[in-house]
């Protein structure tokens, strides 16, 4: 992939986080969302920015969570993750809840990697159906080992 396809790939993904921001959705209880997120990886150290949706539930009370990264280093690659991501313990009077997700990660790079993320993260509400999460994630195969994730999330 040439720089120049990366390049309007962040631009276009911008747009959809920029496009979100301005949605007011009065839907109560609605996760669907779309977000920027940023963060560090280790194997290969990398810093990544990048896109993040959750729409759902999918199936039962699972939410499908995709995101792609874009990671910078010595070479730039792509990452794409397709999680379902489970709600799993709320801290009581506070909207904050402990998730858990797992799914299969593409890295696409001069090779093509194919793994399996498991993912522990907090979910912490804002105003206006937004939030944040905050995210570690653990690789197997050859994808990143350990990624630390944070994301700013649009309501839909």
């Amino acid at each position: 992939m040439s720089v120049s396809t990366r390049f309007f790939l962040v631009i276009c993904a911008a747009s959809v986080v920029l496009t979100a921001s301005t949605i007011d959705s009065r839907a109560s209880g609605s996760r669907d969302g779309l977000g920027m997120r940023a963060g560090m990886s280790m194997g290969p150290d990398q810093f990544l920015i990048g896109a993040q949706g959750e729409f759902g539930p999918i199936v039962s009370s699972s939410f499908f969570v995709p995101s792609l990264d874009f990671g910078f280093d010595d070479q730039t690659t792509v990452i794409a993750n397709f999680d379902l991501r489970w709600y799993l313990l709320p801290l009581p009077e506070t909207g904050i809840y402990f998730y858990g997700s797992a799914g299969p990660t593409v890295v696409l790079s001069p090779d093509t990697d194919i793994g399996l993320s498991l993912t522990a993260g907090i979910h912490i509400p804002m105003k206006n159906h937004r939030r944040y999460n905050v995210e570690l994630r653990f690789g197997f195969g050859d994808i990143p080992d350990v990624k630390i994730v944070a994301a700013l999330m649009f309501g839909l």
